[in-house]
């Protein structure tokens, strides 16, 4: 089939670009219709399967985009799945594994990414965003399960053209035999370019988020160090996360770490871990500075349930911290714990963070 036949109308403009008019329907049913063979004395016969009530686990991982490069004979094909709509044109940006890139000042358009092959599985989406200064810095991003929304995210892409890659939209449950949606598109009134290459589907594991995995296993002991997530890959430290605006102090906390901050009343970290046996004691280490929390609150949780909290106070002068126990804890063996460090309601100062250490004690 030639190129020509594909859900765009391309032609070829004076200054080299290349506009690509989206067509406004589908062109492709991603659903399929699977049967069974069922062998019988006269013979085999296809069988329709009715849906299954269980859980079924969607694909591993799936990338939508574009791909089809006009300029290249031998170009790969847009994936299933992918739509733009509007005027969309190519230009010498690059995006996910070198594929080729598009851009649209078109008020009215937006990507598409579809797909029917997630089940009934959590999935951390991520848009591979090609960055340039001239892009919008408020891209939309409109998530549907079916017909219900289910998430809406805004990408700024209006940065150097060294800081393109993947970018995490979050983490997200699909329903099996519903199709799921991922839209981009930016405000009408915005002049700037919309940028849309890949959209990828990863699936999930068990307390795994878009960082990588939420705990650390623990059999003897282990320390879980307050680390920052790495702007470039958007992962984090094994057991550590951080919600709300944070940021690296001057401080210095257990090994000379770099401890974290944060002013936000909203922020809190994170600390998890599953644990191997039954019976631990976990300490947080304290790093103490005027201006810090008087009363910031520790709370230890083995899944929904709350076994320890308390009060600590860190507005004192600086190295009077050190590790403070927050005793022994009784817990179920493979089943996540965690220290939840955050600021009392009606305290004021700086919340800091830096490491938790558990040890098997009896």
């Amino acid at each position: 089939m030639s190129k020509f036949r594909k859900l765009f109308t391309y032609s070829l403009i004076p200054i080299s670009l290349i506009v690509l008019i989206a067509c406004l329907g589908r062109g492709h049913n991603l659903r399929t219709t699977s049967s069974e063979v069922v062998k019988t004395n006269e013979g085999a016969m296809a069988v329709d399967r009715s849906p299954a009530s269980t859980y079924v686990e969607g694909v591993e991982s799936l990338t939508i985009g574009n791909y089809f490069d006009i300029t290249n004979d031998n170009s790969k094909e847009d994936t299933d799945g992918f739509i733009q709509e509007g005027a969309w044109f190519q230009d010498e940006l690059r995006g996910s594994g070198g594929s080729i890139s598009r851009y649209s000042v078109d008020p009215t358009a937006q990507s598409i990414y579809l797909t029917d092959q997630l089940g009934d599985s959590t999935y951390c989406i991520w848009l591979y965003r090609v960055t340039s200064p001239d892009a919008t810095e408020s891209a939309f991003v409109d998530i549907f399960d079916g017909t219900e929304q289910i998430g809406v995210a805004s990408v700024n892409m209006s940065l150097p053209t060294d800081r393109k890659g993947w970018y995490p939209l979050g983490e997200f449950t699909f329903t099996n035999e519903q199709e799921a949606k991922v839209i981009v598109y930016k405000g009408i009134e915005d002049l700037k370019k919309l940028r849309a290459d890949e959209v990828r589907f990863s699936r999930l594991e068990e307390n795994e988020d878009c960082q990588g995995r939420k705990y650390v296993n623990v059999n003897k002991e282990a320390v879980i160090f307050a680390k920052g997530m790495d702007e470039k890959s958007f992962t984090s430290n094994d057991g550590y996360r951080e919600y709300g605006d944070w940021q690296e102090s001057n401080l210095k906390g257990y090994q000379e770490s770099t401890v974290r901050m944060s002013e936000d009343e909203y922020a809190y970290a994170i600390y998890s871990f599953i644990p191997k046996n039954r019976n631990y004691c976990i300490d947080i280490y304290r790093v103490t500075t005027i201006g810090g929390l008087s009363n910031a609150k520790v709370t230890v949780f083995q899944e929904d349930i709350e076994i320890f909290s308390r009060l600590i106070n860190y507005n004192m002068k600086s190295g009077k911290g050190g590790w403070y126990p927050l005793g022994k804890q009784s817990v179920e063996p493979d089943t996540m714990v965690s220290v939840i460090l955050e600021r009392d309601p009606l305290d004021i100062g700086i919340l800091l963070s830096d490491a938790v250490r558990i040890y098997e004690c009896n």
